[in-house]
Parts: C-alpha cells; structure tokens; sequence
C-alpha cells in the first residue's frame, strides 16, 4: 500500500500513465491532409486536427447540428479504452534498478508491466479521404512502432514502449436523403502500448566519508578488575552474560593476579566488554571489567571525497588521512 515503507515525501508524480497516453497521441499529431474538389483539382492542404475524445459524444453532436460538425471534418479522436496487467513480461518485482539524483542515490523496483489499448477514430467526409490518412498512418506501424518514454528521470531510466496496430473497423452514416452523397465515416484503429507503471523512487544519502581499520588482534587479553569476590582459577572457564551458553564473551583464564586485580583471559567466542559482570564457570568468582585491553588497531584511514558536498558539478578528488598506531 502507499506510502512504502520508508519513502521519501513524494516531490513530483511519475505519470506513466500519462507519459504513455501523450506519447502515444503525439505519433498522430500534424498528420496532413489534401482536399480534392469534385474533379480531383488539389484545393488546400491542411493538418488534421486531433483530440481527446469520445465518439459517442461526437455523433450527438453530429445530430445536433450536422452542417456545423461537418465544417470540422476530417478529424482525429483517441483514447484510452483500458488496461490490462501483462504477466508474459514479468520481472521479479523485489529488484532494483539504481541511478544518481541530486537527492543522492535512487532506487525503484522492477516496474509492473500494463497493455495499455488505446482507440483511434478517424472522422472524414467520405472513404476516400479516410483511406489518405490510413495511408499516412499504417505504413509506419510494421506491425510495431517503438516509443522512447522517461519513466523515471530521477534515476536516468528510459525504456521502449512498442505500439502495436492491432486492427481498423468502419462505419458509414448515411444523412439527409437516400440519394446525398454527403456521409460521415468512422474509422476505428486499435492500437496496444505495451507500457510500464512504477513505485515512487526512494533515496539513499551518499555516503561522504569511508573510514578503515586494520586490527592486530591477540588470543589473549588482559583485564582489569574492580568489584567483586572470589577467586579465578587457571585453566578454567570465565563468562560474561547470563549463562556460559549463551555468553557475549567466553575464554579461558590463562593468569589471575588478586593483589592487582589483572586478569588474562584467552578469548574462545565473542568479545568481552567494561563495566558488566565477568564470572567463572566452575568457581563463584564474579567480578566487575574496569577496563579492557587496547583494541589491537594498527593503522586506520579516513577518505572523504573533495568538494564535500552532492552532487558534483565538475571535476573532483579525495582526501586520505592514515594514522600508524603501531609503533
């Protein structure tokens, strides 16, 4: 459901849907057109005007008022009909396409493949001139005319979108007497957009310092006491945690100096830490950690990019510091 998990405020819609519809329109925009006189003499060339319409909305007016809308003719009116969810071009949806935003890194889904169906009408005065734009239109449809559509300009991604010509149906409305030559045609084309709907992107900050540490560790440890009672024994087990089994830290005392409360401990599994309980497996010793022992870093280094900030406009380089703690 919306809003994902995590995402962002959303700043701008995607519009998919809408991306396609305009696109799709667009391949039928300035078609032209040549009006003929009754002796076949070219009398004015023009562009066929195209809408967003509805065919049924357009025969009432037709109805209406038949010599006003027959001024308007020829005509191009589409939409969109449907859309179908296509399982054939199914991605796994969990993974992840990644680009750059001035936002930092971006990341969507595997967009969810839709067939959009969309209708093309074609109003003309007579056959004839609706067979001139259907000779304008299909030679470009093989059966497919390939679409570049930005879907998601945050993250650069830009796909084909095929249209398909699926097939065309006619209807002749007769007006007037039987014997008027003047008729309405209808030309219906269908067509197929196999398109793409997207999750909103979500963000990621960039990551503006690295930082890396080179560790000498050492199988034994020595730790400094405070509180507590009893006494370690060498050999034995020492824990710290609930329970020896379900330790954070667990080892093997190696030496136990009660006058200065240092304790060495070979570490079996996991990490002991300052101020929580250390006891013995066997005994009854229980003690505080005062203190550990140095952390065993060698060398560590900070890289950070040069200008610090995103995004980048130009060139750009980093800084390294390295610190030796080995000496």
């Amino acid at each position: 459901m919306y809003p994902p998990t995590n995402a962002p405020a959303l700043n701008s819609r995607l519009q998919a849907i809408r991306k396609t519809t305009v696109a799709f329109a667009s391949l039928f925009k300035d078609i032209p057109f040549i009006k003929y006189d009754e002796n076949g003499n070219e009398i004015d060339k023009i562009k066929v005007p195209i809408i967003y319409g509805d065919k049924e909305k357009y025969v009432k007016r037709q109805d209406i008022s038949h010599e006003k809308v027959q001024v308007t003719l020829p005509r191009i009116e589409y939409g969109l009909v449907n859309m179908t969810y296509d399982p054939s071009r199914r991605t796994n949806h969990s993974n992840k396409i990644v680009g750059c935003s001035s936002n930092g890194t971006v990341y969507v889904n595997s967009p969810l493949p839709y067939n959009f169906n969309f209708e093309i009408v074609l109003y003309t005065r007579n056959v004839e001139d609706a067979n001139q734009i259907m000779e304008y239109i299909l030679p470009f449809f093989y059966p497919d005319y390939n679409m570049k559509l930005n879907f998601v300009p945050e993250a650069g991604i830009i796909k084909n979108v095929p249209i398909t010509f699926m097939g065309e149906s006619e209807e002749q409305n007769s007006t007037g007497s039987f014997d008027e030559p003047v008729r309405s045609v209808f030309r219906t084309l269908n067509f197929v957009a196999r398109s793409y709907i997207y999750q909103p992107p979500r963000y990621a900050k960039p990551i503006l310092q690295a930082e890396t540490n080179i560790m000498v560790p050492s199988s034994q440890n020595e730790y400094t006491l405070n509180s507590g009672n009893g006494s370690f024994i060498i050999g034995e087990s020492v824990f710290q945690g609930s329970s020896y089994d379900r330790a954070s830290g667990a080892g093997v005392v190696k030496s136990w100096n009660p006058n200065t409360n240092k304790l060495n401990i070979s570490i079996q599994r996991g990490k002991f830490v300052a101020n929580s309980t250390i006891s013995n497996l066997r005994s009854t010793a229980t003690y505080n950690i005062l203190s550990t022992p140095d952390s065993g870093l060698a060398f560590s280094s900070i890289i950070t990019p040069d200008p610090d900030t995103y995004p980048v406009d130009g060139p750009y380089d980093y800084n390294i510091v390295i610190n030796d703690y080995s000496t």
